[in-house]
């Protein structure tokens, strides 16, 4: 399976043109651990790494395990502390790179070599171990970005973090594309959506599988009075967006009669309260999208609603058009189900 997932994520950067201004002097490589990896040999990469020919990415071999030392040595020191996150990949260091990531709401870390002790110094190998915990320990988590500034004869490096070799290849191509300036490219960054698509069960109408208690399809579900629920949006938009839903199987809004349309909005004024006591906004959207021409992807009937920040404006304008999204899927649920008397 790593092999295969490093397949599709070279696939991905050597489709980016803009990633070749991302590689370093010593080249990049992109790796994924196999669960529970206990050794280098637990760990598949490019041999060879990634380079550049004629202003684009390239790689010439396929992936192995066993042929990373660097970047291999810095996934097993991370899987220490979360195991989940199995895939990391060196980027060239440039400090416009940092701001963007932070920007992003990436979780930022460094260490500076300079501080290594001399026993570590030592040891072979010792320095990117070293550096991650290091790196861990000023932010008390675990980083999305681990970076330093070099030291004698070593190469300032970026390190990105993630749950697999997808995610990261999606990570490095947003954060070279957004750097490229292209005003008019448009991105939604949100790493747990990848890992939430994979989970849609195979039914005819997701929305009527939640309805109906389905195990798999449930999950995301926050509430349901039998009539109407109130979903999880797996693809936010925004942090907090979630989805007011009939339970019965309507395709256009005309289709309701006036009682389920009281009793719809009755649910929709409720999650107004929910979401400004859980989120705190500074706005709601509230839309609808009727007809595949209007952006209505599900055949089902369902009302968005979208918690809106001020400081988003602001955001966006400083990296064209995109739309990030800074907390986990699970963690938003919590905290929705945490409020969930005021929908009661």
């Amino acid at each position: 399976m790593e092999i295969e997932t490093l397949k599709k994520a070279v696939k991905i950067i050597q489709n980016s043109e803009e990633f070749a201004a991302f590689i370093p002097e010593v080249r990049s490589n992109i790796v994924m651990a196999k669960e529970n990896a206990k050794d280098v040999n637990d760990v598949a990469g490019i041999p060879g790494r990634i380079t550049t020919v004629h202003g684009k990415p390239r790689s010439f071999m396929d992936p192995e395990f066993g042929v990373s030392s660097h970047m291999a040595r810095l996934v097993l020191s991370v899987m220490k502390h979360d195991s989940s996150k199995r895939s990391a990949m060196n980027i060239i260091y440039d400090p416009k790179i940092i701001s963007l990531c932070e920007k992003l709401g990436l979780k930022v870390s460094f260490y500076d070599r300079r501080d290594e002790p001399k026993d570590i110094m030592k040891v072979e190998g010792g320095t990117i171990p070293w550096g991650v915990e290091a790196s861990i320990k000023k932010i008390n988590d675990v980083p999305d970005v681990i970076y330093h500034k070099g030291a004698w004869g070593k190469e300032p490096s970026i390190s990105l973090i993630g749950s697999d070799a997808i995610d990261i290849a999606k990570m490095a191509v947003c954060i070279a594309r957004l750097s490229s300036k292209q005003e008019d490219y448009k991105v939604l960054f949100a790493p747990q959506t990848e890992k939430s698509a994979s989970k849609i069960p195979d039914v005819t109408c997701i929305f009527c599988a939640m309805a109906k208690g389905d195990p798999e399809a449930s999950k995301n579900v926050i509430y349901n009075d039998g009539e109407d629920m109130v979903v999880l949006n797996i693809y936010p938009y925004n942090r907090g967006h979630i989805l007011v839903v009939p339970t019965k199987h309507y395709t256009d809004l005309t289709e309701l009669d006036l009682e389920s349309l009281k009793n719809l909005f009755k649910t929709v004024q409720k999650t107004i309260h929910l979401i400004r006591e859980t989120i705190k906004p500074d706005g709601v959207n509230i839309g609808i999208n009727l007809g595949e021409a209007a952006g209505q992807n599900i055949k089902h009937i369902h009302i968005h609603m979208v918690p809106r920040f001020k400081s988003e404006t602001t955001f966006i304008g400083t990296t064209a058009n995109t739309r990030v999204i800074k907390e986990n899927l699970d963690d938003t649920y919590n905290k929705y189900m945490e409020k969930i008397e005021i929908l009661r």
